[in-house]
């Protein structure tokens, strides 16, 4: 090759020796067949051979879900899709314990932590029975404390190992319940046979000890005409069939009239009844009054709610 101060005298051939130079330096670029690829023989300037690609070299990215991009050729770019209730990829962690997302995800933390909240609370199978109730023998030790028996209360007790306990309702003379009625139909009885007298009302005890006060107002009125003007009114008070209380004997109806020398006669007043009675039960029960005229000769009558006036029932349960 001539230096750069020689002087050229055969170009031609200074040109070939110049590419039989170049040719020998680049020798290793040259050849290689398709699908070969180029790689460093040595740490030699120059020092190039051809070689097949060996499995795992990266001629191009193919992207499935949850990752997106990738291609074959020029720049490629991955990435991934967010998660969803719908589709997998990429999730933000959240510590929160309180938190409805349904695309985030807890962390250990938030999971320890509900971990140590649902450890704290009472198991539901504490109880394990209908009306148990939930109460502690010490602080922080919750108890099941079975139900008592029928009608009995719930009741302070230190010496229980809960502090409660279940027992008979204290001392009677207490109001359970107060049930009324009134009743306005006229009811006209000319019989000497008790008849009902439409004053009627139920009540259900809550105890079977529990005793029933009857408080009654009825309002009636003595008819007749006769020469004798004599006139009573016999008077009971039922619970269910049975009478439990009556005034009916000849000497002690609850009204009789005599009025000398008045041939006819009507005389209206009002009946104040009060009876304490003792049902032993708890199942609904009627109480109701009767009345039963002393004589019905000459238009002998009693009218009870005459002309329609109120008369009126009240019940009163009170604890034994």
């Amino acid at each position: 090759m001539p230096t750069p101060t020689d002087l050229v005298t055969d170009l031609p051939a200074d040109f070939e020796v110049f590419g039989q130079a170049v040719d020998t330096s680049m020798a290793d670029l040259k050849g290689g067949t398709t699908g070969q690829i180029l790689s460093k023989a040595t740490n030699t300037d120059m020092d190039f051979t051809w070689v097949s690609p060996n499995p795992g070299d990266i001629t191009g990215i193919t992207a499935t879900s949850p990752l997106t991009g990738g291609g074959t050729s020029g720049d490629v770019t991955v990435g991934i899709q967010a998660s969803s209730t719908t589709q997998s990829g990429a999730v933000q962690l959240e510590d929160s314990t309180a938190s409805t997302s349904t695309t985030k995800a807890a962390t250990p933390n938030s999971v320890k932590t509900s971990y140590d909240l649902a450890n704290a609370a009472i198991p539901k199978s504490l109880v394990d029975a209908k009306a148990d109730i939930i109460t502690a023998t010490a602080d922080n030790t919750p108890a099941r404390l079975a139900v008592g028996a029928n009608n009995t209360v719930l009741t302070a007790d230190s010496s229980t190992a809960t502090g409660l306990k279940w027992a008979a309702a204290a001392g009677g003379g207490k109001v359970l319940q107060v049930v009324s009625g009134t009743y306005a139909t006229n009811t006209s009885i000319a019989s000497t046979t008790f008849t009902d007298s439409g004053l009627s009302l139920a009540i259900t005890p809550t105890l079977s000890t529990s005793k029933i006060l009857v408080l009654i107002t009825q309002q009636v009125k003595l008819n007749r005409a006769a020469t004798s003007n004599e006139q009573g009114l016999g008077y009971q008070l039922l619970r269910g069939a049975s009478v439990v209380w009556e005034a009916n004997q000849p000497a002690g109806y609850a009204i009789a009239g005599y009025y000398p020398g008045i041939t006819a006669f009507q005389n209206a007043m009002l009946l104040n009844i009060s009876y304490l009675d003792s049902p032993a039960t708890t199942s609904a029960i009627t109480y109701k009054t009767q009345g039963r005229a002393y004589a019905t000769t000459n238009s002998g009558t009693i009218v009870f709610q005459d002309s329609g006036n109120t008369s009126a029932i009240t019940l009163l349960e009170i604890g034994a």
